[in-house]
């Protein structure tokens, strides 16, 4: 079998600020006794925020709480965890920060990583601007 080397870097750092970020991938780790999930999402420029919550880490669970609380789910609710994948597809309007890594990469220079401080709520891509305002139950006239 040959394996196609790529050595250009594709790397693309998600901006600061209000983004709409897909989910691409979520899966429970490991597969027998899941004790996190790791999940991808992609921002609509190109870049991608992998973020895990482990699920022994209270800060971690409150997040992936609040992730869910904008997708639906109440407070008590059970997420079972091989549902994880009835995630990806879903897009979430998050507020994203950028933190400084600690150890310089091979050019010496501290790295800037892309994390989700907030997630603000859903975008509907099914939803067209005209349906949305037709459906608003407040009339402004």
């Amino acid at each position: 079998m040959k394996i196609k080397l790529n050595m250009t870097s594709n790397f693309k750092l998600v901006p600061e600020g209000e983004r709409e970020l897909k989910i691409t991938k979520a899966e429970c780790k490991p597969s027998g006794s899941p004790k996190r999930i790791d999940m991808t999402f992609q921002d609509s420029e190109g870049g991608f925020i992998n973020s895990r919550y482990a699920f022994d880490n209270d800060k971690a669970m409150f997040a992936f709480a609040k992730m869910l609380e904008v997708l639906g789910y109440k407070d008590g609710d059970d997420f079972e965890t091989k549902d994880a994948a009835s995630l990806v597809g879903k897009t979430l309007l998050c507020e994203v920060v950028h933190s400084q890594g600690t150890q310089p990469n091979e050019n010496g220079e501290l790295p800037t990583f892309a994390n989700i401080k907030k997630t603000l709520g859903v975008v509907d891509k099914d939803k067209s601007p005209r349906n949305a305002i037709a459906e608003d139950e407040e009339d402004d006239l």
